[in-house]
């Protein structure tokens, strides 16, 4: 369920989801909702919000997910969830400026094992498997282009 064709993007959270974004939600809901209840619990929610494009961490979602009764939410209910805890996705702009506060060369490149170390150790730090994945999937890319 993950990807860009899924993602909902809101330039602004108070208002109605337009009419694309809420059968997506729809479609996707009744995929979840297996028991064919009408609600998805919890875990489910949190499926579901993260498939929409957003990117919470695990600690900022199960604080997300607390308020959630375990007899799940509605599809209103999960539209009122997602507009509350929505952020707006980082800009390609945003990214470049992150990258060139580590570029101090101003090269444009970052070596493998620089990357890793920043991954590893700065802010929330990802787990060595983590990092390996993600390395393999550049290097994949790199091979491509």
């Amino acid at each position: 369920m993950a990807g860009a064709s899924f993602e909902i993007k809101l330039d602004n959270p108070e208002a109605d989801l337009t009419q694309d974004q809420k059968e997506k939600v729809l479609d996707n809901f009744k995929l979840l909702d297996q028991s064919k209840s009408g609600r998805l619990n919890p875990q489910q929610v949190g499926i579901l919000f993260r498939a929409f494009g957003q990117n919470p961490t695990d600690e900022e979602l199960a604080e997300m997910l607390r308020p959630i009764p375990q007899a799940g939410l509605d599809v209103d209910g999960f539209i009122r969830f997602f507009k509350g805890n929505y952020r707006p996705p980082t800009t390609e702009d945003t990214l470049l400026k992150a990258f060139q506060v580590f570029d101090l060369e101003d090269t444009g490149i970052m070596s493998r094992d620089k990357f890793k170390e920043m991954l590893t150790s700065l802010g929330d730090p990802m787990q060595e498997h983590e990092v390996e994945a993600i390395l393999k999937e550049a290097e994949v890319e790199a091979i491509l282009k």
